[in-house]
């Protein structure tokens, strides 16, 4: 069931979600260049709602969705040893050292921006930074609810109540944040979740499980309850209203994203 760990923050004082934040990130994106093109927007915005819906197509979710083509006993390729749920994409002992290396980065640039803000207003942001370095969602293991939140895109008050010590405006600690995080999921995306699917595919192309397959309706799934991919609605795009970007939510939710 999605957003249960939401349920377990409840006992971590120092890790209260702010929604307006997050809701704020989900809705922001990264600045078009050359190297990051309206494309690369909207591949990265459909990833950034799946990471915040749990929804990513992970084996055990292929296995619920498509059980006549991912049968149980399947185990994930590259570590045999667990099944391929929505937390073993984190906690898979081959994606390990990537994993600490994306937080580690994440929070060096979070931190850089403190000192920065630090500079411009003359105050020593030590004592702010070294409660930022505190907090328990830089250690990731499968009982730290607060890292799996952060993965998801939850992120706590705290982290807009360190910029704002250092007398900057909320409006403007949003979008600082919001750009960090965008960062951090882009990072994710090519050094998690990338090199996972291209492993996958070939995986699925020694199986046979071919696009035609996974795109055909289930022999034993009546068609009235089936919704091929090709039916699902489309993502938002980048510049449309927030009314938009709310339906969007309810319809991944209710279908999934395609």
């Amino acid at each position: 069931m999605r957003f249960n760990f939401t349920f377990a923050l409840s006992s971590i004082p120092n890790f209260v979600i702010d929604w307006n934040l997050t809701w704020f990130m989900l809705n922001s994106e990264l600045q078009h260049d050359a190297s990051f093109t309206r494309a690369h927007a909207s591949s990265h915005r459909t990833f950034k709602f799946k990471l915040f819906l749990e929804d990513l197509p992970t084996l055990e979710h292929l296995k619920r969705v498509r059980p006549d083509l991912y049968i149980d006993i399947l185990s994930y390729r590259s570590c045999l040893a667990s099944k391929e749920d929505f937390m073993h994409l984190f906690m898979c002992k081959c994606r390990r050292i990537a994993m600490e290396q994306i937080l580690l980065s994440y929070q060096n640039h979070f931190i850089t921006k403190l000192q920065e803000v630090g500079d411009l207003v003359h105050k020593d942001p030590s004592l702010i930074i070294n409660t930022f370095k505190s907090l328990p969602c830089w250690s990731f293991s499968s009982s730290n609810w607060a890292s799996y939140s952060l993965i998801c895109g939850c992120l706590p008050k705290f982290f807009v109540e360190f910029f704002e010590e250092l007398s900057v405006l909320r409006n403007s600690v949003m979008k600082v944040i919001s750009a960090i995080h965008n960062h951090f999921i882009q990072k994710i995306r090519k050094r998690i979740w990338l090199p996972r699917s291209y492993d996958k595919s070939k995986w699925e192309n020694a199986m046979n499980i071919t696009q035609k397959l996974k795109l055909s309706r289930p022999s034993n799934l009546p068609k009235s309850m089936y919704l091929p991919f090709s039916t699902l609605p489309p993502p938002t795009l980048p510049n449309a209203a927030c009314d938009s970007d709310i339906d969007y939510l309810k319809n991944s939710i209710k279908y999934g994203l395609p």
